[in-house]
C-alpha cells in the first residue's frame, strides 16, 4: 500500500498527462512514418532522435527558470511523461537483440553506434539552439 499525499497525486498527474500524449504521439508519428518508410529500425531511430533533440531543447530552457517547483512540474511532464513515452528505449533494445539473435553483429553494432551518435548529436543541437 503506498500512501500518496496531494504533491504525489499531482506529480503521477503530470507525468501521467505527458505519458498519455507521448505515447499516442508516438503511435501516430510512428504509423504515418511506416506509411514512408519500410525499415521499422529507422522509424525507430527517427523518433528516438527527434526525442533526444526534443530534450536538449527543454533541459536548455527549463535551465532559466528561476523556480525551481515550476521547473520540477515542468521536467515531470515533459522529459518523464511526454518525451519518456515518445521515445521507445525498448524497442531499440528489442531490434538490437533480434539483430544478435540473428548473429547479425555488423547491423547490430551499426544500429548501436547510429542511434547513439544521433542521440547525442541531436540533443546537443537542441541545448546549444536555445543557448545561441
Amino acid at each position: 500500500f503506498i500512501l500518496v499525499n496531494i504533491n504525489n497525486l499531482q506529480d503521477i498527474l503530470l507525468v501521467s498527462f505527458g505519458a498519455l500524449l507521448g505515447a499516442n504521439m508516438r503511435f501516430i508519428v510512428y504509423e504515418k512514418l511506416r506509411e514512408i518508410i519500410l525499415s521499422k529500425s529507422l522509424v525507430i531511430l527517427l523518433i528516438n532522435t527527434f526525442s533526444s533533440f526534443l530534450l536538449g531543447l527543454f533541459l536548455s530552457i527549463s535551465s532559466r527558470i528561476d523556480s525551481f517547483s515550476y521547473s520540477y512540474q515542468l521536467g515531470l511532464f515533459f522529459s518523464i511523461g511526454l518525451l519518456g513515452s515518445l521515445s521507445s528505449f525498448s524497442t531499440f533494445i528489442y531490434d538490437l537483440y533480434n539483430l544478435l539473435i540473428k548473429l547479425e553483429f555488423y547491423k547490430a553494432l551499426r544500429l548501436f553506434i547510429i542511434s547513439l551518435t544521433l542521440g547525442i548529436l541531436s540533443f546537443a543541437v537542441g541545448f546549444f539552439i536555445m543557448n545561441a
